[in-house]
């Protein structure tokens, strides 16, 4: 009785990870300024011109856009282990800088174990040669972008997107 509670548990949590859109980032270590906003959806389009996905959520068909920086990318493992795809955050700059945040409310929170860093680590970019050229990858994937709703001047007009630094692939379809 107990392991079937379990299991529908379970396949409850992770319905709802699926079927979410916009939501606030789990405690990791992220870049100094990051807010915390992500977003969660099955890749529908993409544009490599515009360097855009399009994610739709599957609960209620909301589109989301996400831009993806021309700059190098790398493949590492977040707290939780999980492989995730990091761009830099300040692509000007040539170290990053990560500050732990911690799931709490707005408590102190505690670092994980084993940290000796008091919650900051530094990690250089990654090499130049590392870049997505192609996007068709992603297509009918299920993933969460971790952005910063930004703005940027094309000619004589503000244009706002969503500035992409981390992608979670979660399925394929």
């Amino acid at each position: 009785m107990k392991k079937l509670f379990l299991t529908t548990l379970c396949v409850f949590l992770c319905a709802m990870v699926v079927s979410g859109q916009k939501g606030k980032a789990e405690a990791d270590y992220y870049p100094l300024g990051y807010s915390g906003d992500t977003w969660t959806g099955q890749v529908t389009a993409f544009d490599n011109d515009h360097r855009t996905l399009t994610l739709t959520s599957v609960k209620d068909k909301s589109t989301f856009v996400a831009t993806l920086p021309d700059a190098p990318y790398e493949w590492v493992r977040n707290i939780h282990n999980e492989r995730v795809l990091d761009f830099p955050y300040d692509k000007t700059a040539k170290i990053q800088v990560f500050k732990y945040e911690g799931g709490g409310s707005g408590a102190a929170s505690m670092l994980p174990e084993g940290d000796s860093s008091s919650g900051m680590r530094r990690r250089p970019n990654p090499p130049d040669a590392n870049r997505v050229d192609d996007l068709k990858d992603f297509a009918g994937r299920t993933v969460v972008v971790y952005y910063t709703a930004r703005q940027r001047k094309e000619g004589s007009v503000d244009v706002k997107f969503n500035d992409v630094w981390r992608i979670k692939i979660l399925a394929k379809k």
